[in-house]
């Protein structure tokens, strides 16, 4: 049985544990090994799909750099919001990065970002219409069913506006129900979308189905670069994410297999320090050791 056999379908897979999104440059490969030099807990690397556009299987030797540890790749090229279906040329590149990586699934944005022939160069904001999140799920049934990896998919940054009749979360949530999928959930991006239009966090998590929430986003900025003055909305957003991590744990349904931290596009210039790395890779192991020991205290 293959790695992507044991978690396909909807069942979450087993816990696997914190990682990071790891970016393929020689400055990511220095920060994996500083990491490994204080024996910070890396238990699952993220790898961005667009990096291996022209050499899929690069990933596999990034892979082996890393440790060969288990991955997740991190996509938008499925265009599962689109009526078209992507080139076959994509998806075989897409399989074959998986194939070569050690990946466990694959996640997908619920964003748009174009048609087959036009790229828009951006995420573009989903209409949250019944006739689009219909698509989303037919796509999302049709991709999981022809690939051996299962494709996830996440709440996407940008909300320009309310314009449907479903919120950001609200229309995960009915893609994943209705196509019985897994979600990324992605802290990061709640808070990045404050950027653009004023959301409710709070009340926007609350509508996701946390028993569908197989992996979760964490941004962690530079500490230094926090403490300074332009950066300061940075830290009330920080304060909120750890703080929404820590009350989501306190419920039997939240069961995620990984949890990323996202070093890079945290908002600000530069990633943290290994060592802060480090402290919160240990924090969020404890938060996934404490719900299961509470768990196997059950049995």
């Amino acid at each position: 049985m293959t790695n992507a056999d044991q978690v396909r379908g909807p069942r979450r897979p087993a816990t696997i544990g914190a990682g990071y999104l790891h970016h393929c440059t020689p400055a990511h490969q220095k920060y994996f090994e500083h990491l490994m030099e204080i024996d910070a807990p890396v238990d699952m690397i993220e790898y961005l799909a667009a990096h291996f556009a022209t050499d899929p299987d690069f990933i596999g030797e990034i892979n082996a750099a890393t440790a060969g540890l288990p991955s997740t790749l991190h996509s938008y090229e499925y265009m599962l919001g689109s009526v078209e279906e992507p080139p076959a040329d994509t998806v075989q590149r897409l399989q074959r990065m998986a194939e070569v990586s050690n990946c466990r699934w694959i996640g997908e944005h619920v964003g748009m970002v174009g048609t087959r022939d036009t790229y828009s160069g951006t995420f573009m904001q989903p209409l949250g219409t019944d006739e689009q999140t219909q698509v989303f799920i037919d796509n999302l049934r049709a991709a999981n069913e022809a690939s051996p990896y299962p494709l996830i998919v996440e709440n996407q940054p940008m909300l320009f506006n309310q314009i449907g009749p479903r919120t950001m979360c609200q229309q995960v949530a009915d893609i994943a129900v209705g196509a019985d999928a897994g979600i990324l959930l992605s802290l990061s991006n709640l808070v990045i979308s404050n950027d653009y239009h004023p959301v409710d966090w709070d009340s926007e998590l609350s509508r996701i189905p946390l028993d569908h929430v197989w992996q979760v986003h964490l941004p962690l900025p530079n500490e230094k670069e926090l403490a300074e003055p332009e950066y300061a909305r940075f830290r009330e957003n920080e304060k909120w994410v750890f703080s929404a991590l820590e009350s989501l744990f306190k419920d039997k349904d939240f069961r995620p297999a990984a949890v990323i931290l996202e070093i890079e596009a945290s908002g600000t210039p530069s990633r943290p320090s290994p060592k802060r790395t480090k402290e919160r890779l240990e924090w969020i192991r404890d938060l996934m050791g404490s719900r299961a020991a509470e768990e196997e205290a059950v049995r």
